[in-house]
């Protein structure tokens, strides 16, 4: 789990996918870690809180570098101490073949009776995956702000359509 433009993000996929060199590169992004497999959930206020389990605060294992402290490589900023859950995102080697391209994959994830928007995300080391997570997280909150980019292009191609039929 990290925080990302103030936003708590879990990311999850099977062993190998690239969850914690994604998460070093958030980072290095300048990002904070709350934690690296080892991340506890409490609801409080309808909302999920994730912290670290005590003790493993600033640790992850990173394949073929083994265990790196965060906080010693990356300084304090590295870390935090937790934070509210705002999104899910499974990475996966590829998306359904039905997969239209307009709008995000979408799953049901729910925790202690609290639901958290879930989006299945491919995952390739082709792309840049901080760039395509801290995106995802600013079109969550667009959305939830009411914004549908689908929508804004169909209300701008009818508004082009009715300027040229008149």
């Amino acid at each position: 789990m990290l925080e990302v433009h103030g936003q708590g993000v879990l990311l999850q996929g099977r062993s190998g996918i690239g969850k914690s060199d994604l998460a070093l590169g958030l980072v290095a992004r300048g990002h904070r870690l709350v934690a690296d497999d080892m991340v506890e959930f409490r609801r409080r206020d309808g909302r999920l809180l994730g912290r670290c389990r005590s003790g493993f605060e600033g640790f992850m294992e990173v394949s073929g570098l083994g265990l790196i402290n965060l906080k010693r490589l990356y300084g304090e900023q590295a870390f935090c101490a937790g934070a509210a859950l705002s999104m899910v995102l499974a990475l996966e080697p590829e998306l359904p073949a039905d997969y239209d391209g307009l709008r995000p994959v979408e799953f049901d994830w729910r925790l202690l009776d609290v639901c958290v928007p879930a989006w299945r995300l491919p995952c390739s080391s082709q792309r840049d995956m901080p760039l395509i997570v801290e995106t995802a997280l600013r079109l969550n909150q667009a959305r939830q702000q009411g914004y549908d980019a689908c929508s804004d292009l169909q209300s701008s191609l009818t508004s082009l359509l009715t300027k040229g039929a008149a």
